[in-house]
């Protein structure tokens, strides 16, 4: 992957739409529904997806925030691709994102209609040496332990973990499934340490 974002329409390649949102922290590698509630969200989803562009999503600091600016968001999220947009019949719209890659704020250059941010994108490490992969070993392991003991966790789960070759992949997606707060998931989003 290169190291700069998909553009919004006419706007530079470090430019990204950005979509806020409450109590929900997106791994890279990770698949979730993302509910759509505010017009600023809806204009950027729609945006994003009339453009067939990839959106950022950042957590608010404070999900009470009705139209959160640029200091109520944390400065590392996920670039997302939109699967699939979902108007249900009750007039309330879904995106389902598959997350990519995390990303750091440069700065917000715009807020209306809705948030746009330069950004830097962050590779996933390349480079593991021993005492990562051991560790990664084990994280695998333990994983399927605690998937084994979750009666509601689909079959496919541990077979998906079983899978997954890459260690810092593996451990995102653990951390999607642990029993966490948002702010503690966003603490391990914005670790780039392996």
């Amino acid at each position: 992957m290169s190291n700069t974002a998909t553009p919004v329409s006419g706007a530079p390649e470090d430019v990204l739409i950005i979509l806020p949102v409450r109590n929900l922290v997106l791994f890279p590698g990770v698949v979730l529904p993302v509910s759509i509630g505010r017009d600023k969200s809806l204009a950027a989803a729609q945006e994003a997806v009339r453009t067939q562009r990839r959106i950022g999503l950042l957590l608010q600091t404070d999900p009470g925030a009705d139209d959160p600016g640029p200091e109520q968001l944390h400065r590392v999220g996920t670039v997302a691709t939109v699967v699939r947009f979902i108007t249900a019949p009750d007039g309330t719209h879904h995106l389902i994102c598959h997350g990519e890659q995390r990303f750091s704020v440069l700065d917000f250059v715009s807020a209306e209609p809705f948030p746009v941010a330069r950004i830097q994108l962050h590779a996933e490490p390349e480079a593991v040496d021993r005492e990562i992969e051991a560790r990664g070993i084990t994280l695998r392991e333990r994983a399927l332990e605690a998937v084994q003991l979750l009666p509601q966790a689909p079959g496919e789960l541990a077979n998906a973990i079983q899978g997954i070759e890459s260690i810092p992949a593996l451990a995102d997606v653990v951390a999607r499934f642990m029993d966490l707060k948002s702010a503690e998931k966003q603490e391990i989003l914005a670790t780039f340490d392996l």
